[in-house]
């Protein structure tokens, strides 16, 4: 092999140890991301069941002791139309491991209200139930939240997370006839996110991921990751 030759193969040994380290360190130095998901089972669809129960529980005991137990009416509801829990989120990594950062999630439901009314008469029970307005349920969370990244790989990850925040839960219900109640409130609660799992695959920018935990985001979610 001669000089020129030698140059020729130190160079290209160079090139390659100076482009794999590129690609690492590029990849390392990923110091933000942001990420779509979609979710099921999160807190505040939790809390939203459990108010329902309670408020139509409530009603049709209270109409019953009213009436003296011979007519009693109560809201129910009916025809349900989700929209499926939501998030997008941020965080900037200061190294390989912490990530700070959080999320903004959405989820809610239309439904019609129907007015069920039962009237006691020699021993027989008659049950008429009509349709009497639309009901309306909407959350809004915003949850700081800690980003662990314990296995950081070129191709995949494994990570943790934990956050809390605030929820605002908008409600709405609203008859059908002339001159009738149009309620609306507002209600604030404390949230959080606890992901043990998390699982994401793909390139060194766009990744696929997999979550499990408990909160906002939901028991399990799933959604897409950009790196830069």
């Amino acid at each position: 092999m001669n000089k020129s030759q030698r140059w020729a193969t130190t160079l290209a040994i160079l090139f390659s140890a100076v482009s794999m380290y590129g690609q690492e360190h590029s990849y390392y130095d990923t110091r933000h991301e942001v990420a779509v998901a979609i979710g099921a089972i999160t807190t505040t669809e939790v809390i939203s069941g459990l108010a329902d129960m309670t408020a139509i529980m409530v009603s049709a005991a209270t109409t019953a002791v009213i009436t003296g137990g011979n007519v009693s009416q109560y809201y129910s509801f009916d025809n349900e139309h989700y929209i499926p829990s939501l998030s997008a989120e941020y965080y900037y990594h200061f190294g390989k491991v912490v990530g700070v950062g959080g999320f903004m999630a959405f989820n809610g439901m239309t439904r019609d209200m129907y007015l069920t009314t039962n009237r006691q008469q020699s021993g027989t029970t008659e049950k008429e139930k009509v349709k009497a307005g639309k009901a309306s349920r909407h959350n809004l969370s915003i949850i700081p939240a800690v980003k662990f990244d314990w296995l950081r790989r070129k191709h995949v990850g494994l990570y943790s997370k934990v956050g809390i925040g605030a929820s605002l839960l908008f409600d709405r219900q609203k008859e059908d006839a002339e001159g009738g109640t149009d309620d609306h409130s507002t209600t604030v609660i404390p949230n959080f996110q606890i992901t043990p799992l998390g699982f994401e695959a793909g390139s060194l920018q766009w990744r696929g991921f997999l979550e499990l935990g408990l909160g906002e985001q939901g028991l399990v979610s799933a959604g897409a990751r950009y790196k830069f």
